[in-house]
């Protein structure tokens, strides 16, 4: 019964110390406003909006450009480009141009506080990006320490069958 008491014990507390540890980074939510969330939400119907105009104005061999699994994205990308009409030109370029307008607009009601917040955030998701890649590339050494380990508790258990 203690066993289970303490367990409960060590798991609230884990539960609790993590909580604590993710109200400390402000999300998404608690750094805009309401009138900032609003203005997030226009722009992403807009891109959405231009990138449905857009796939409707490509001919079937673009289509099929897009679709080639056997060209990388950016080769598709280079392919898909030297087919595109003047207006379908015309049609993108005036998505990066209004999509820069309300990025501006936008960034002109950010407060200083709000600014600060969003670096923090921005370094805090680079830092657990390059985090998880070093975690993955075993550039901190756990995977030869756990391969290590892997290799004596095979030496261990070989040794062990041999001494009947």
């Amino acid at each position: 019964m203690k066993k289970n008491n303490a367990l409960f014990l060590f798991f609230l507390v884990i539960v609790f110390w993590c909580e604590g540890l993710m109200a400390q980074r402000p999300s998404v939510d608690k750094i805009y406003t309401t009138n900032q969330l609003e203005m997030i939400e226009s722009q992403k119907n807009l891109v959405k909006q231009n990138r449905e105009a857009f796939r409707n104005s490509l001919s079937e061999d673009q289509i099929n450009i897009l679709k080639d699994n056997s060209l990388s994205l950016e080769e598709r990308q280079k392919e898909l480009m030297k087919t595109l009409s003047s207006s379908q030109k015309g049609v993108l370029k005036g998505n990066r141009e209004s999509l820069r307008k309300l990025k501006y607009d936008f960034a002109k009601t950010l407060s200083e506080k709000q600014k600060g917040a969003l670096k923090q955030r921005k370094q805090y998701l680079r830092d657990r990006k390059n985090k998880l890649k070093d975690y993955k590339s075993g550039f901190d050494g756990r995977r030869e320490k756990l391969k290590e380990k892997k290799q004596n508790f095979k030496g261990r258990t070989k040794k062990l069958k041999s001494k009947p």
